[in-house]
């Protein structure tokens, strides 16, 4: 026999509740336990029915009402709201999934489909509980500071994605995007002071690490990791899109795991955080300024992203969350800004060529160069490439174009042809901002 408060007997029986059996649309419950003064019984079943609740279980008591009931997960947080009618109830909620099983027991194996999202509630409560301790978040940013760092100066890519799994990034972002949603601008404050903190602390540690190990030059990876591409703002709005849908669907709804989103929102931070503390270091701005980009469109992209998520699919909204009352104000004035800061940045971005776009301007020339090289008839081209420098010449980016060509003539010398082809592409190359390129060109003439 189970003993409840006050240690009276709880004798229980199950309230079956008519009508249940033809629910179409069945998922994994979720588990409440509530506990109200007596003499609301009927209106608590008639609710729990009306909410399309199953296996309800009562449990009277001298004083009190108790039910145990399971709900669809996103009846959860509308059902909560109408109970609070009925005097301040006590609840237990268990975020867990439960299996319901009730006749006819040959609907059972659709009877434990989870295909509903959690409830605002849910989200909004998982949002806040998986905000952690200070001492994990500087540790975490530390650590993730110190591998990204090793990766960088040993040109060791997979210390890069160890970082990622380290950096204590997503939460932070996923949360400030779940405050401006939900009107709450306390969170959003406490949520980007914790992201400020993570980033600030991988910085610090990166400039420490290259203190104790001064560097002379950039690394290939690190002028690798530098360049930003003009497709920048697209990996923060689907990091930001598929974090928000992982918290939002039921935990057996997805076979794409918590910590691999969490992956792909550090994949674009960890790597410019270390950079950043390298270029402080090396005093070189411009490896510090493309760094601090990718850094800040990040969050802005990924804030975007993510908050119309929780808004539209999640409805997690100032007014649709229990006890929530957040702002409408908040969520609109922080959209705004959002929306102002990442217009800025793509207008700084593509007014700045190719300051901002080197990743992927290195494709487009590689194919402007693969263009002229095709007019000449008298080679044949093995390999093209193009790469920036984050050196600068004449006030203009250098650029070194590459290819390696084997001569059809083999009347003609090989300083000859390289002078030749090298005059081509001089004349004839055309493509925007080139007056703000400065170009270098590295022909290799094969035999065989």
């Amino acid at each position: 026999m189970n003993t409840w408060y006050r240690g009276a007997p709880a004798p229980a029986y199950f309230s079956r509740i008519p009508g249940f059996f033809g629910y179409s649309q069945n998922t994994f419950m979720r588990q409440l336990t509530i506990k109200l003064p007596k003499g609301h019984k009927d209106k608590v079943l008639e609710t729990v029915e009306e909410f399309q609740g199953k296996n309800t279980i009562h449990l009277p008591n001298e004083e009190h009402d108790v039910f145990m009931i399971y709900l669809p997960n996103e009846r959860v947080n509308d059902f909560l709201k109408k109970i609070d009618q009925y005097e301040e109830p006590e609840i237990n909620l268990i975020p867990r999934g439960v299996i319901t099983l009730y006749p006819p027991a040959s609907e059972s194996p659709d009877q434990v489909a989870d295909v509903q999202p959690k409830s605002s509630l849910e989200i909004y409560l998982g949002g806040i509980q998986s905000v952690g301790s200070m001492f994990g978040l500087f540790g975490y940013s530390l650590a993730a500071g110190i591998i990204v760092w090793i990766g960088l100066f040993t040109t060791t890519t997979y210390l890069l994605v160890a970082a990622m799994l380290v950096a204590p990034f997503a939460g932070p972002a996923m949360n400030a995007a779940l405050a401006t949603s939900a009107g709450k601008m306390p969170l959003l404050k406490s949520s980007l002071m914790r992201y400020g903190l993570a980033i600030i602390t991988g910085i610090i540690a990166s400039l420490i690490l290259t203190f104790i190990f001064p560097l002379k030059t950039l690394t290939p990876l690190m002028e690798e990791v530098s360049q930003v591409s003009k497709f920048a703002l697209f990996l923060p709005l689907i990091s930001g899109f598929a974090g928000a849908v992982n918290i939002c669907q039921s935990e057996r709804d997805s076979l794409v795991s918590g910590a691999a989103v969490g992956i792909l929102v550090a994949a674009s931070l960890a790597p410019p955080v270390g950079l950043v503390g390298v270029g402080l270091y090396m005093m070189d701005w411009q490896v510090v300024f493309s760094s601090l980009f990718r850094i800040l469109l990040q969050l802005l992209g990924i804030h975007l992203a993510a908050t119309l998520v929780f808004y539209f699919y999640g409805h997690v909204t100032p007014k649709g969350v229990r006890f929530l009352k957040g702002s409408y104000k908040t969520v609109v004035i922080t959209s705004l800004v959002v929306l102002f800061g990442i217009a800025g940045m793509m207008y700084w971005q593509f007014s700045q060529p190719p300051f901002l776009r080197k990743a992927s301007m290195n494709t487009e020339l590689a194919e402007v160069l693969d263009a002229e090289l095709q007019k000449l008839e008298y080679i044949k081209v093995l390999n093209k490439d193009v790469t920036f420098s984050n050196e600068k010449l004449d006030n203009k980016s250098l650029a070194r174009f590459e290819a390696t060509i084997l001569a059809k003539d083999t009347t003609i010398t090989d300083e000859a042809l390289k002078s030749a082809v090298i005059n081509h592409l001089k004349q004839n190359m055309d493509y925007p901002y080139r007056r703000d390129i400065y170009e270098v060109y590295e022909i290799r003439v094969v035999t065989d």
